[in-house]
């Protein structure tokens, strides 16, 4: 489905909303697509790689495996020896 086929909410918004809840109090609302919806209701790690993006674009693709207990990712078995901030 592309942006322009995104059924809309009747705020003309994307028609799926997403509390962030810190500390108990709701920080921000974000209004999102199924896609985006499924990932953060599946409880993701989420992990800050701004400076290996930053430095290289290519260096951390959508489908790259994640191992937690290195703390590094993957591409189809390969290392990719880029280790995120945390």
């Amino acid at each position: 489905m592309t942006e322009e086929n995104v059924p809309q909410g009747p705020e003309g918004l994307p028609p799926y909303k997403i509390a962030f809840v810190v500390d108990g109090e709701v920080a921000d609302i974000l209004h999102t697509d199924e896609r985006l919806f499924a990932i953060f209701m599946s409880n993701p790690v989420i992990v800050d790689v701004t400076q290996q993006i930053t430095a290289n674009p290519q260096s951390i693709p959508v489908g790259s495996l994640y191992d937690v207990s290195s703390n590094t990712f993957s591409i189809l078995g390969e290392n990719t020896n880029e280790e995120p901030n945390v």
